[in-house]
């Protein structure tokens, strides 16, 4: 049977009890009395108890409810006969022996299911119906691929059912129900697809109550709530019968689980999205997350059974809707969206930040600092403490996840502790932002860079004098931004700057002579606002060009020739690398960048400061062509010619041949 074979991952539960099959079958085999259409009578109030129990969540519903065409038989259980060989069945509650048998007793025969005036419109499907949005499921998958690096759909038939159904919370079907003799208790096995890999097999107990059936306890025979993305699992706290639940009824000051799980979300998120005051101004949820179900190290008092419900509810990402009338518009990211916005971003993405879906999130979801996800909220007995997982995202190497954990005391939640879990704050796209429990109070104020440009020979400031600004792009690609002018003081200033962008302010002399130009690197970070001085020397401005005869004076291994005919680069380099050392016939390849392309004889100087401040240089031959780091060949890197010792005539410099030296740690931010 196709629906078996859904399920063929799980096995028959080993908590049943089992014995020899009977040589002739039992007297409650015989099915002539049976009828052929379900529910009837008093199993109608039960499946609608049971509908309840999965489709209700608050005032959140499914649009329309799916289930197979007929009753199915059940898995795991109650063993049907008086003396039984195994472990027994467990379960809480006190259960009428009588209930027990009626329900392991059920017939094998599978009556048809017929509407039963639910609330909700329910489809019946077949199994036909199901091989073929199976096969339909499959060639839509084959003809859409997910992108490799990201989840797969492994599995035709639940994609088509959300195609066919949106909205719809999965598939179900029910077993024929077993009553007491006085049908006032109930037992049923409730079977659910409710993801790509997420199935549940759980048997529900029922009594009734002043003429009301309710579900008392949730006993699950094999459930696994999976890890795809895709899915909206609705099963019980556990994945044994062992692990079974006993549902509290709703007593006076204790809230409903959805009026106290939107409560909890929107205590996180006022937390979560409060940096200085500032709140973004849109919220987007995604299911492309994973959550983690094990409560990091903690100081908070936390209920033992909490804990254990967590370690397995936890690992369960809510559904989009989860929360909803926030403070914010609440935008979604699904997951099955993201290879389109990649693609958006490659055509948005025209500084080259090698951040084509950020720059595309940034763009599509204006006023957003990321993305979210959150797990499901999990709660205590009494509902007095609470659990839940949120992760946010905001760039490659930007992101935090976080547990939370609550307490209640009467009607107001209060966050009693932030247990942070893995946090990266490296933003490489605006406007987004890290929101971890780090964040520095000055992160995200406005970058600002403020200088005085004087004469070098009299101290004097230099009025009218135009300072260049060169920026370098993530792909190595540099490009002049608009220049700034000094004011009557020699003043000059530059704000609006982007996030960890490298820059080179370049002063030089009016006249356009290369002599005496002066490099300024400069690595903008969170909160940046610094004053630098800049002495430059209008004499060495007036100075004729050497002849051809100049010389660069050092070592005779850099190319020779006056200064005017060589290109000097400038590397500044920021803290976050270990390059190692460095020798004379190879120098620390990661802090070159790969593209980097000069023509043959040309001298690369390098900027190997932390601060910018008394820059300690090092001269390199520069890389006649671009070069590699993976797989494949790789050209011959630069050879260190030395370290510079300091500034001759016309621009030449002198360079201290060393055969070994040590590399500063750091990282590649910007060159000219």
């Amino acid at each position: 049977m196709l629906f078996s074979a859904a399920f063929a991952a799980f096995a028959p539960s080993s908590g049943a009890q089992f014995s020899p099959v009977p040589v002739k079958n039992p007297p409650w085999a015989d099915t002539t009395n049976e009828s052929s259409i379900y529910p009837v009578g008093d199993a109608v109030p039960v499946y609608r108890a049971v509908l309840d129990l999965i489709y209700l969540d608050g005032n959140k519903r499914p649009p329309v409810i799916v289930m197979f065409d007929s009753a199915e038989g059940h898995m795991g259980g109650p063993c049907p006969f008086a003396k039984c060989v195994g472990e027994v069945w467990k379960h809480k509650s006190k259960m009428d022996t009588s209930t027990v048998l009626a329900y392991a007793r059920t017939t094998r025969k599978r009556p048809g299911l017929v509407q039963f005036g639910y609330p909700i419109p329910i489809v019946f499907i077949s199994q036909d119906d199901m091989r073929r949005m199976m096969a339909d499921g499959q060639e839509f998958n084959a003809s859409h691929p997910m992108p490799r690096d990201l989840p797969q759909h492994s599995w035709g038939f639940y994609g088509e059912l959300q195609r066919k159904y949106p909205g719809v919370w999965g598939i179900a079907t029910l077993s024929k129900v077993g009553f007491n003799n006085r049908h006032t208790e109930a037992l049923v096995q409730a079977h659910e697809l409710c993801g790509e890999d997420c199935r549940v097999h759980e048997t529900l107990f029922l009594k009734q109550t002043k003429g009301r059936w309710r579900v008392v306890e949730r006993i699950p025979e094999e459930v696994d709530p999976g890890y795809s993305p895709w899915g909206r699992y609705t099963g019980p706290a556990g994945i044994k019968p062992k692990d079974s639940e006993v549902i509290p009824v709703d007593r006076p000051g204790v809230p409903s689980e959805a009026i106290a799980r939107a409560d909890v979300y929107r205590i996180v998120l006022d937390s979560l999205y409060s940096v200085n005051g500032e709140r973004p101004k849109r919220i987007v949820l995604t299911n492309w997350f994973w959550s983690p179900n094990q409560v990091p190290s903690h100081t908070s008092v936390i209920d033992s059974a909490l804990i254990k419900r967590f370690s397995f509810l936890g690992g369960i990402r809510a559904p989009f809707d989860a929360i909803s009338g926030y403070r914010v518009p609440i935008s979604t990211l699904p997951l099955d969206s993201v290879p389109a916005l990649r693609e958006r971003g490659t055509a948005l993405d025209v500084e080259q930040t090698g951040y084509p879906f950020w720059v595309a999130f940034a763009n599509k979801y204006r006023g957003a600092w990321g993305m979210l996800g959150v797990s499901r909220v999990v709660f205590n007995a009494n509902r007095s403490q609470a659990l839940v997982n949120t992760y946010h995202g905001c760039g490659n190497s930007c992101s935090g996840r976080d547990a939370w954990f609550l307490a209640r005391s009467g009607k107001t939640w209060q966050i009693a502790e932030r247990i942070p879990s893995e946090n990266q704050n490296n933003v490489e796209v605006e406007p987004l932002r890290y929101v971890g429990p780090d964040v520095s109070p000055i992160a995200y104020r406005p970058r600002r860079v403020q200088g005085v440009v004087t004469e070098a020979e009299t101290g004097k400031p230099i009025a009218g004098f135009t300072v260049r600004v060169r920026r370098v792009l993530n792909s190595g690609l540099n490009i002049d931004g608009p220049s700034v002018r000094t004011d009557s003081l020699g003043r000059f200033t530059l704000t609006r700057l982007p996030l960890s962008l490298g820059m080179t302010l370049i002063f030089e002399c009016p006249n356009g002579s290369r002599d005496g130009t002066v490099f300024t690197p400069i690595a903008v970070t969170p909160g940046l606002d610094t004053t630098i001085t800049t002495s430059f020397s209008q004499a060495a401005c007036d100075q004729a060009p050497p002849d051809s005869a100049g010389r660069v004076s050092g070592v005779s291994s850099i190319p020779q020739g006056p200064s005017f005919s060589q290109r000097f680069t400038w590397m500044y380099l920021m803290p976050g690398a270990n390059p190692g050392f460095c020798t004379r016939t190879r120098t620390c390849l990661n802090l070159i960048p790969s593209n980097e392309k000069y023509p043959p004889g040309d001298v690369v100087v390098r900027d190997m400061t932390e601060s910018g401040m008394s820059p300690l240089l090092i001269a390199t031959s520069a890389p006649p062509t671009a070069r590699g780091f993976g797989p494949g060949p790789v050209t011959t890197p630069p050879i260190v010619l030395g370290e510079v010792e300091g500034w001759g005539p016309s621009g030449s410099f002198a360079v201290s041949e060393s055969s070994r030296r040590f590399c500063v740690a750091g990282r590649a931010l910007a060159s000219t």
